[in-house]
Formats: C-alpha cells, sequence, structure tokens
C-alpha cells in the first residue's frame, strides 16, 4: 500500500490530497525506505512460519506490486488483483495450519473477493478525476457511474446471497449466520444506496460503510468457527 501511495502521488493530489505523500507529511524517499522494509519485513516472517507460508506471502506480494506498477490503469483486471490480495491471509492460515488450502477457506476466500470487488468498482466511482490522469481504465470512467453502481451493487449482494453456504455446508455454526446478517443488513443498506444516488459524493460515503461490513463479516467468520 506504500508503494501504491508512492506510485499514486500525482493521481492523489487530486483525489485525495490530504494522504501523506501528496500533503507533503512524509517525503518520497522516506516512504520507498518504509515500504521497503514492510516487505522484507512481512517475507521474513513468513520464511520462519514455513516454505509454503513463504510461497504464499511471495505470490502474493507479486500480485500486489504488479497492481502497483501495471495492473491498475486495467480496470477490472487490477480490481481482482486487490481483491485476490484481500484473499491472502485465508490462504495464508489455511497453509499455515493445514499445510493446504482447504476447500472451505476458499468458499470464505470467494465472500471476501467479492465483497471487495464491489468496493473497488465502486471506489473507481470516486476516483474518476485522478484516475484520468494515468488513463485507468475503470469501469465508471469508461461506462459511467452508473454502470459501476449496478455492478459493484451486483458483487456485494451476490457476495450477501452466498453469505449462508458456510452454515448449509457444516463449516460454519449458527453463530456465523446470526452474526452475518448484520453485514448482510449492512452490505444491502449500502448496495441500495449507490444504487439510487450513483455520485461520487455517494460513492465515498459508501465505500467506507463497506469495510465496516466487511470487518463484520470477519467477525463472523471468526466467532462461527
Amino acid at each position: 500500500m506504500v508503494i501504491n501511495d508512492i506510485i499514486d502521488k500525482e493521481v492523489d493530489k487530486i483525489n485525495d490530497p490530504l494522504r501523506p505523500i501528496p500533503s507533503g507529511r512524509i517525503s518520497v524517499k522516506a516512504a520507498i525506505i518504509y515500504g521497503g522494509f514492510l516487505g522484507l519485513a512481512g517475507l521474513f516472517a513468513s520464511c520462519i512460519t514455513g516454505i509454503g507460508t513463504l510461497i504464499v506471502a511471495i505470490i502474493f506480494y507479486a500480485i500486489a506490486n504488479a497492481y502497483n506498477v501495471w495492473l491498475k490503469p486495467l480496470g477490472i483486471i487490477g480490481n481482482v488483483a486487490v481483491s485476490l490480495a484481500v484473499v491472502a491471509p485465508f490462504l495464508y492460515g489455511s497453509v499455515l495450519m493445514l499445510g493446504t488450502i482447504s476447500m472451505k477457506v476458499l468458499i470464505l476466500g470467494l465472500l471476501a473477493f467479492l465483497a471487495n470487488m464491489g468496493r473497488e468498482v465502486i471506489k473507481g466511482m470516486v476516483d474518476i478525476e485522478g484516475d484520468a490522469l494515468r488513463g485507468v481504465a475503470s469501469i465508471a470512467r469508461i461506462y459511467g457511474s452508473r454502470k459501476a453502481a449496478v455492478i459493484g451493487a451486483g458483487f456485494i449482494l451476490t457476495a450477501v446471497i452466498l453469505s449462508p453456504l458456510p452454515t448449509c455446508l457444516g463449516m460454519l455454526g449458527w453463530t456465523y449466520l446470526l452474526l452475518v446478517c448484520f453485514a448482510d443488513i449492512g452490505f444491502v443498506y449500502s448496495a441500495i444506496k449507490i444504487l439510487l444516488d450513483p455520485t461520487h459524493v455517494k460513492a465515498r460515503k459508501v465505500k467506507r460503510e463497506l469495510l465496516a461490513w466487511m470487518s463484520i463479516a470477519l467477525i463472523a467468520f471468526i466467532i462461527g468457527a
């Protein structure tokens, strides 16, 4: 994320001028040192826990940086890369504890992937002006905010529809289902909001709300397990 901020420093002067680098609170040189340290520290930590976890960490570190350098301008492909990075902790945990990637973990990862895809598409509605500077082919910029709102809400509502799956398959208990209902209500609320008012102002609010609902869903995963 630090590397992303370095590469997007000119874009952020338009999209989010209060971020540390465009606001001048942190220099690019300091950010490069900090970002490099974090990357090496993460890879070293994954090496300590085993070769399997190191491989997972290397793959997703590469995906994250490929997004920063090459994939972000490709629009939906960049959204997929970011959402895969969100799934990485699920896969890392599975390899750490089981030595393999469990099908059950993949289902939980799919729910997280879909929810984050919705957020990424909606986030593109906020960043249209700045994305034009870098030539980012986001759905909102190429096809318009209304279509982006429909597609983003579609991803989110698909996650909601599939959210009972872990309980139906006997993976997680009824406690999960009860807690995830709160997240689902929030997801539906935000999806309806952006569909009714597909503006960058509303999209900015909705992208923050979605983080809250995703956090509740994660708590539901943990407690349900």
